[in-house]
């Protein structure tokens, strides 16, 4: 163990007539390998096996180099010289998910946050382009000057960027209306990973410009953005807007902005909710009378945004760790609740009409309003949500160890009902990492209505110690689990495309079936040299044979305790 614990990780580096041409791109400045700054780009939210290689000292887990491109321009001419010396390349924005380096390779990271740019507002076609590092709050700040807003934001507003989850989620608040950012795309440009330039959307044709989504041939913008990342990095992206009913700008606390010693404190929380915007916490007395409200709702054609949160409460509205497991403990927040987001967009009696037919819905299926006078203290605990899928103060503590796992199944409303069945299993088989972990077994997972009810996502996490590798890998088997679960039960897709990368994309040949086989035909078309976030979205034959033999027997252990057979 001693020695272990002596165990030195080297940084593997690039050769240095390789950095020299690097350098000769981007400059001096935007460039190095400097050990105490690379770290930085080591470690990630969501993807826990990331924190498990650093606690085993895995040499992979360190890049060798991070560079900050500032126009596509200079991407292109990186993304070149990567091909020319065969360097791997991390395409990176703020760290979340499927950034990890996966070469044991000299690892390139392309770190993107130089390109903050709001390219252009176009207020007669209501679309916006941007750079690829710009965050949701940027977007909105400045198209509200214009009575426009993007439709959403995710919770996370400023860390966020539309460019990376162009390839990833794009899950907001405010679904319900607006759909998912994969409905709000015109055009995106992106590097593809031979150093090729791609533009996809209407802005392909000849002075045609941004107001449609769709251009001549095969869908490239849907293919590209089931890549992952995989398959190029996205340098501009545009986007559509809508009408804003608000003011120009979002209120401020009372107590104004916080200094860094004072963050911490609750009146920072709750600032008052944007112009002609109201929301509304019902609660039910189970499962089932929450799923037909949250159904009715989203059918009757009101409001802009509708969600279940259950544990996610205690997550967002406890200013400390101990009060987050202390209101889980005592089951404070209402098991079974949802939360109505109105807005008076097209008339000042908008908003009173709406509240009128919410009103009716839920005294139909039995929910009662969190008002004043039933259950005050915890419509006021609640303050910090206040909207914040579209302000930009601090609110939302985030209280919780890592992020290491989530499921989030697709499908009708009643998918929460499984996710609910299936998580209790695997609680049940594994054992909690925490007890916030009960959450969407013991109450409603986190429950986004989508569409107009047309779809849903149900979502239920994980939150293991960061610095115990063996709950990180519980976790991990958590999810692992999930996806085998899914699969095996045929319920729905998973958002995220977790179920399109490796190591499941290979070990899930049940999906497509055998769509595997189609990325990699893919992935020799665009990226010839096997450069571009090698490893990501699908294993080639050689790197399938040099996968270490423990994890896929992990996975196919999961597969098996689901009743699959095991993928030789």
């Amino acid at each position: 163990m001693a020695a272990e614990q002596k165990q030195k990780v080297t940084q593997k580096k690039l050769a240095p007539h390789v950095y020299q041409a690097l350098e000769d791109v981007v400059g001096k400045r935007w460039i190095s390998e400097k050990r105490s700054l690379v770290e930085t780009y080591s470690k990630l939210s969501i993807e826990g096996m990331t924190f498990v290689r650093k606690h085993r000292k895995d040499d992979t887990a360190v890049p060798a180099c991070v560079v900050l491109p500032g126009t596509t321009g200079e991407v292109q001419s990186i993304v070149k010289v990567c091909n020319r010396y065969s360097v791997p390349f991390i395409p990176f924005t703020n760290g979340q998910v499927f950034s990890a380096t996966t070469n044991d390779q000299p690892t390139l990271i392309i770190h993107l946050s130089r390109m903050n740019s709001i390219i252009n507002i176009d207020t007669d076609n209501m679309v916006a382009t941007l750079q690829a590092y710009v965050d949701y709050a940027q977007l909105q700040a400045e198209a509200m000057k214009h009575g426009l807003w993007n439709g959403g934001t995710p919770l996370a507003t400023t860390v966020c960027k539309l460019s990376s989850q162009f390839s990833f989620a794009g899950l907001w608040q405010t679904d319900l209306k607006y759909g998912l950012l994969n409905r709000n795309l015109v055009s995106v440009k992106m590097v593809l990973p031979d150093g090729k330039i791609l533009t996809v959307g209407s802005r392909c044709l000849p002075k045609a410009g941004d107001f449609w989504e769709y251009g001549p041939g095969p869908d490239l913008l849907g293919m590209q953005r089931g890549g992952a990342g995989s398959n190029g990095i996205v340098t501009e992206i545009t986007v559509k807007l809508h009408p804003w009913a608000g003011d120009t700008t979002l209120p401020e606390v009372p107590h104004g902005r916080p200094s860094l010693e004072d963050v911490h404190e609750p009146k920072y929380d709750s600032p008052p909710p944007p112009a002609n915007h109201r929301l509304h916490w019902i609660e039910f007395k189970d499962f089932s009378s929450q799923i037909k409200t949250m159904r009715d709702i989203s059918h009757s054609g009101i409001a802009i945004g509708l969600n279940a949160t259950g544990v996610y409460s205690a997550y967002y509205c406890s200013q400390t760790q101990e009060m987050t497991w202390e209101r889980c403990k005592n089951k404070f927040f209402p098991d079974y609740n949802c939360y109505v987001i109105i807005a008076g967009i097209t008339s000042a009696k908008q908003i009173d009409y709406e509240e009128k037919v919410l009103q009716k819905i839920v005294e139909r299926n039995g929910g009662t309003f969190l008002t004043a006078d039933h259950k005050p203290e915890v419509l006021e605990a609640l303050k910090p949500w206040n909207l914040d899928c579209i302000r930009h103060t601090c609110g939302f503590r985030m209280n919780r160890k890592m992020y290491a796992n989530a499921w989030l199944p697709t499908g009708p409303f009643e998918v929460g009902r499984q996710t609910q069945e299936f998580w209790s299993d695997a609680l049940n088989a594994f054992g909690e990492c925490d007890i916030t972990d009960r959450g969407g077994a013991d109450d409603t997972p986190f429950l986004y209505a989508l569409q107009r009810g047309r779809f849903s996502f149900a979502e239920v996490d994980n939150y293991p110690d960061p610095t115990n590798p063996e709950e990180i890998q519980k976790a991990a088997g958590y999810g692992i689990y999930g996806m085998a679960r899914l699969v095996k039960e045929k319920v729905c897709p998973c958002l995220m495309a977790f179920l399109s990368v490796e190591p499941f994309t290979t070990m899930f040949p049940e999906v497509g079936p055998n769509q595997h086989t189609l990325f990699q035909k893919i992935r020799r078309v665009f990226d010839p040299k096997g450069v571009n976030a090698p490893g990501r979205q699908v294993y080639t034959r050689e790197e399938w044979e040099n996968v270490p033999p423990m994890l896929k027997q992990w996975v196919n252990k999961m597969r098996e305790m689901v009743g699959l057979e095991s993928v030789q």
